[in-house]
């Protein structure tokens, strides 16, 4: 029996999606690195790419996979995922997704040091020429965290395609 077999039989004991994924792939020293290669070779692109696509939706409610900010509650940003697949010609160890925004609410001061929350989009509005790198930044660091979130629960990363609006 493969590595693979192996590991997906005690991820299918403990659930998953499972926030222990990473753990346990430690704790069996399996490398998952050669998860979506070894899934590939094993079951196909198809059925992998469905693999792919059930797991994300089992972590991903309607709103999207939350990120909050800041260690902040009260600041946050849903990311939803749409059209997850393979593409290990580009990265073997992450699903191409395309996305876009769900609900979001960010703490924002402006130039009189009044505070309120905004969602992206408004924030995007909002950009004066010298605000782009802050910005982006900070949507970076939202796709990052929602990354770090796929890959504690599922064993792999998202590659982000196209936004849709």
């Amino acid at each position: 029996m493969s590595d693979l077999n192996i590991f997906l039989k005690a991820l299918k004991k403990v659930g998953y999606p499972n926030p222990d994924v990473v753990s346990i792939a430690k704790m069996m020293d399996y490398n998952l690195e050669e998860f979506l290669p070894d899934l590939v070779a094993e079951v196909g692109e198809e059925k992998a790419d469905q693999f792919a696509e059930k797991s994300l939706n089992k972590i991903t409610p309607k709103e999207g996979i939350r990120v909050n900010l800041y260690d902040d509650p009260n600041q946050y940003a849903y990311i939803q995922i749409h059209n997850p697949r393979l593409d290990l010609e580009n990265d073997e160890t992450t699903v191409l997704c395309d996305w876009s925004w769900g609900e979001t609410q960010i703490l924002h001061q402006d130039e009189d040091g009044n505070e309120t929350y905004k969602t992206i989009d408004e924030l995007s509005e909002d950009l004066g020429m010298g605000d782009w790198a802050e910005y982006d930044e900070l949507v970076d660091g939202i796709k990052d965290d929602c990354n770090k979130i796929v890959y504690t629960n599922c064993g792999f990363g998202v590659w982000w395609d196209d936004y849709k609006f």
